[in-house]
């Protein structure tokens, strides 16, 4: 049943190899499972020798992308308007949860499409640097913080800047538009990409040889179904595993997996070889009939969109800076804001709209475009959603990047806890079902992984040692360490650390659950 086949040991010492990935800072080895083994570090200089040759690049054969759908649930205060005993607030309802299609390169496109990423990126900021704009497109974009050399902003950041000018423009009457651009990268228009590609590439109208292949991978696409996948190969997907006597070596075996959701827990790092699958399994292979829109995923996706809205962002940052508007413009990815006056407020929106449709073919749907007042009011400084057309007050205050201002304070929007508390909850499930059921492992909950996940105890963010010795790798933290982040940003801005006192219930619904686990576990060895 299972086929052995040893995996080759790293020969280069560990600096060797770090160095080489600061010469290409565009290598991102990755592991997840797909057709083929991942590349290792040992395959670096395979990689530069291979994705830097242009004439390769223009004949290479792409592998298909792996297809997976990612589901969010997401709940809303239920319209019949039923409400919590204790609470008083509106009972929240469940929604359909919102599909996202994401598509997966395989190991080697995979540092094809990052290094195309990376010299499209020098040469897209380095077009920023003479555009108005520069400040106003933040997604996907390395931006260093001012005095901090090596120090990146991130929502944070952006977040923080947008309600500053909100804040200090707070003796006029301001109106926020908040609006998203409808299924953004399935809606890319081919002909404009390629037209814009070529532009920051040289300033040419075609693109050379291997980047049109690049081009031509992504607007040309071909994809495997992962369910689908796995379902082919689940009796013998190849997996990463310790030798005995020697936890520095590892092997390939072949094992089966009965469910993918147990492909990590397994280790799993391929469903098949390379050369297997295209001797069995081509019939799998779907070609997208799709006339528009790009993959979702690639390391280059993120760049063309950015490089796509070019036309976009510098018409919009022209009216922001005209005399009679003098306003506030960002762009996080297809989420836009701009801040203008009041009495600009319809030809904002009518203007806005209309550079969608006109410089780069996309649409920004009337339900998804979100208008909200700022103003005094008895000497305070307040906001608040209204109607676009009725200018009807509604009971909601400006949401953006994750955040709620209402003109006296930033909160954290309580859907990131909700969503924290969610994940927090089926952790514990799964733990207590693992010690109560699993025979593997002993009957005893496994504390250490929840405490390091979901309290302040693996919410300090550092590199990871070997004894004294630096691995280079790095323990980010957890959701409170982003808590931390947020409060610690805005802590001025609020004049208090109520961001941090957001999260002071996690703690009290860790701890419940912890005894509810250990609870469940003790019946059950008296049962």
């Amino acid at each position: 049943m299972f086929n052995h086949k040893p995996a080759t040991s790293e020969s280069r010492p560990l600096f060797f190899i770090m160095k080489k990935k600061e010469e290409h800072p565009w290598i991102k080895l990755k592991k997840y499972p797909h057709i083929g083994f991942p590349s290792e570090n040992k395959d670096i200089s395979k990689l530069e020798s291979y994705i830097m040759d242009e004439d390769k690049i223009a004949k290479h054969s792409f592998l298909p992308f792996l297809h997976r759908s990612i589901f969010q649930r997401k709940f809303r205060p239920r319209k019949d308007n039923l409400r919590n005993k204790k609470s008083k607030k509106r009972r929240r309802g469940k929604l359909k949860p919102k599909a996202r299609e994401i598509y997966f390169a395989s190991h080697f496109d995979a540092q094809i499409y990052s290094y195309y990423s990376y010299l499209l990126s020098k040469k897209y900021n380095a077009l920023l640097e003479t555009k108005t704009f520069d400040k106003a497109v933040v997604a996907y974009r390395k931006i260093e913080m001012e005095g901090k050399k090596g120090k990146h902003k991130c929502n944070v950041d952006f977040a923080h800047e947008t309600f500053q000018f909100i804040k200090d423009n707070q003796d006029k009457e301001l109106t926020v538009i908040v609006a998203d651009v409808t299924k953004f990268f399935d809606s890319l228009d081919h002909k404009i990409l390629k037209q814009k590609w070529s532009q920051v590439w040289d300033g040419s109208t075609t693109l050379p040889k291997d980047h049109f292949r690049v081009y031509k991978s992504l607007i040309n696409m071909r994809y495997v179904n992962e369910s689908l996948l796995f379902r082919n190969y689940k009796d013998q997907i190849w997996v990463k595993t310790r030798e005995e006597n020697d936890p520095k070596s590892f092997d390939r075996l072949q094992k089966p997996i009965k469910q993918k959701r147990f492909l990590k827990d397994n280790n799993a790092i391929a469903y098949c070889e390379k050369t297997e699958f295209l001797k069995n399994s081509l019939d799998l292979i779907t070609k997208s009939k799709a006339t528009k829109g790009i993959p979702q995923g690639t390391a280059l996706s993120a760049t063309l969109a950015n490089i796509y809205m070019l036309d976009f962002d510098q018409e919009v940052q022209d009216f922001i800076d005209s005399d009679s508007v003098k306003g506030f413009y960002q762009r996080y990815s297809d989420d836009l804001i701009i801040v203008v006056p009041r009495d600009q407020q319809e030809e904002a929106i009518r203007h806005l709209r209309s550079l969608v449709d006109d410089k780069v073919n996309l649409e920004i749907h009337p339900d998804k475009t979100k208008v909200y007042h700022f103003q005094n009011e008895d000497e305070k400084f307040i906001g608040f959603e209204v109607d676009e057309h009725t200018g009807e007050r509604k009971n909601k205050t400006l949401e953006y990047l994750g955040f709620d201002y209402d003109g006296q304070r930033v909160l954290i929007k309580t859907a990131g806890y909700s969503k924290f508390n969610r994940s927090m909850k089926r952790s514990f499930k799964r733990a207590t079902s693992l010690a109560i059921h699993a025979k593997t492992t002993d009957d005893k909950l496994h504390k250490s992984s929840l405490f390091k996940r979901f309290t302040y105890k693996g919410s300090k963010r550092r590199m990871v040692l070997n004894g004294k010795t630096k691995t280079y790798r790095y323990d980010w933290g957890n959701y409170l360490s982003y808590v931390e982040k947020a409060n610690a940003s805005f802590k001025e801005f609020n004049n208090s650390d109520v961001i941090k006192k957001q999260s002071r219930k996690s703690w009290n619904r860790f701890n419940k659950l912890m005894k509810s686990a250990e609870a469940q576990i003790e019946d059950s060895k008296k049962n």
